[in-house]
């Protein structure tokens, strides 16, 4: 512990200051026998524990108190009052301005000691919760940041897994694909927020809110006939891939996983047919099977 004595009696200066040394209870760093003396210096030294009288000279023990623990100097010194004043009324101020304790005049070592001891107490213990409440708000950091990682490494998984489906189908480079992408985090994230959203969602719900993503989040000009275009060609360049698997082998693995999952199994023996000029009609889609088909495979997954 540093201490600071004020005292305008030098002889009581010297007894605390040798009280204090000889019993290593700490370090003096510094004393004054004013208390504007003492008002420049507190600050300055920063001292751990200040050791004041009560009745100074020009400026009482009690306004000084008051000053340093008012201002805004970064500092919280613990404040022992040194007195012969026996007054209830001036104990009672001094209490209530931050004094700790007190040590009564004429100076007893053994009550000096007995005091100082019970505030290095106190300023241990202060230091052990502080120590503790900065242990507890790194573990919350430590918990936040974990946490968000894990939203984020499972996002980053969610977008990996959907574009190695997107290859399978024979579509990863279609500019559409990255509209389904983000169609696709956003129905899961309204699915993981709000459980009475479900596949009774309106698509036009979806395009609105990517677009408004596009605009507002990532600052890039977007209309939401434009995002249904790229999606719709994507998801029937999909069908067309399905359905060229289908007619170079009907047991493709890649055929029977996706042809009724992703799109409606007739639709595709109407393309396959479109495609060997058997017939004039091109199979249909449907964006909402096809978005759902996509979240069922992904989340089979995880």
């Amino acid at each position: 512990m540093n201490f600071y004595i004020v005292d305008d009696d030098k002889v009581i200066v010297n007894l605390l200051k040798k009280i204090i040394l000889q019993n290593n209870l700490g370090d003096v760093i510094g004393m004054s026998f004013s208390g504007q003396e003492a008002l420049k210096e507190i600050p300055r030294l920063k001292p751990d524990i200040v050791l004041i009288d009560l009745l100074l000279p020009e400026i009482d023990g009690i306004n000084i108190v008051s000053r340093i623990k008012s201002e805004e100097l970064n500092i919280n010194p613990y404040f022992i009052m040194i007195s012969q004043v026996t007054a209830k009324n001036m104990i009672s101020k001094s209490y209530e301005k931050g004094i700790e304790f007190f040590i009564h005049k004429p100076i007893n070592a053994i009550e000096v000691i007995s005091v100082i001891n019970k505030v290095k107490e106190i300023i241990f213990m202060s230091k052990i919760i502080k120590s503790f409440d900065s242990a507890f708000k790194m573990m919350n950091e430590y918990q936040n940041i974990i946490g968000r990682s894990e939203i984020v490494l499972k996002k980053d998984l969610f977008k990996t897994r959907i574009n190695n489906l997107f290859a399978k189908l024979g579509i990863l480079g279609e500019a559409g694909t990255k509209d389904i992408l983000e169609m696709l985090l956003i129905i899961d994230e309204l699915q993981n927020d709000n459980e009475r959203f479900n596949k009774k969602y309106k698509l036009s719900q979806i395009y609105s809110r990517l677009n408004n993503r596009y605009i507002n989040e990532y600052k890039i000009d977007s209309n939401i006939w434009a995002i249904e275009q790229r999606v719709r060609r994507a998801i029937n360049k999909a069908l067309n891939n399905i359905a060229s698997l289908g007619i170079e082998d009907y047991g493709n693995e890649i055929y029977t996983m996706f042809c009724s999952t992703l799109f409606d199994f007739q639709e595709v023996r109407k393309q396959m047919d479109y495609i060997r000029k058997k017939s004039k009609t091109s199979g249909k889609i449907s964006v909402k099977k096809f978005l759902e088909g996509i979240l069922v495979f992904i989340r089979t997954e995880f």
